[in-house]
């Protein structure tokens, strides 16, 4: 279930061509690896990609989407993405307490 540039672009109507994809393909790339290193020390962005897709593609769609719009992001990020990074970074924490569950993240 990862973002992809097509995706993003398309929610945020934005028009495709080669230098808006690779400009929001990099924003996502970014957003992911702050996104990571926000809420974990433990997992790779692939593994926490992997066991909460919702969570971790809702902070990168939020994260990346406000890079686009604002690159320096003058007012820091938005209450939606720290919203949703306390949710993550508590999920994971709940799980290391409960011995490392394996299960994937289902909604």
């Amino acid at each position: 279930m990862a973002v992809t540039a097509s995706e993003l672009m398309d929610e945020l109507h934005i028009d495709a061509d080669d230098i808006e994809t690779k400009t929001v393909q990099s924003l996502i790339d970014s957003a992911k690896e702050i996104v990571t290193r926000s809420v974990t020390d433990d997992l790779t962005t692939e593994q926490l990609e992997a066991k909460y897709p919702t969570l971790f593609d809702l902070a990168t769609k939020n994260l990346a989407t406000s890079m686009y719009y604002d690159r320096e992001l003058t007012n820091g990020t938005s209450k939606g993405f720290q919203m949703v990074i306390v949710h993550l970074s508590t999920k994971i924490s709940m799980d290391e307490k409960e011995g490392g569950n394996d299960e994937t993240q289902t909604v």
